[in-house]
């Protein structure tokens, strides 16, 4: 029997809560290497840690939690990411035609 080395402090709710915060995050910022850069991780290791083969770490999770703005209890319980308010843009008025007004 091969004593399996790899050890996480997670368990797999967690990684899975932890794995649907990360994809909010990579469509936030538009790819994995702004994410990885966010975390202050590999983009390798987060994607490993994405795709099951990288088991992840409390490191990773307080990382992960304070890009989206939880608590890390929160984001390993699976809370939802708070919203951010809708950017405004602003509009020029629009411009006249023809003479003096």
């Amino acid at each position: 029997m091969a004593a399996d080395f790899r050890r996480s402090d997670l368990i797999e709710i967690q990684r899975s809560n932890l794995r649907a915060l990360l994809r909010h995050l990579h469509r936030e910022h538009g790819t994995w290497i702004a994410v990885a850069h966010k975390l202050g991780f590999r983009r390798s290791f987060v994607l490993a840690f994405c795709d099951g083969t990288e088991l992840g770490n409390m490191a990773l999770a307080r990382s992960i939690a304070r890009a989206v703005g939880l608590s890390l209890d929160d984001a390993l319980a699976g809370k939802a990411p708070p919203r951010k308010a809708p950017a405004l843009v602003l509009v020029a008025p629009p411009k006249r035609k023809g003479g003096a007004s």
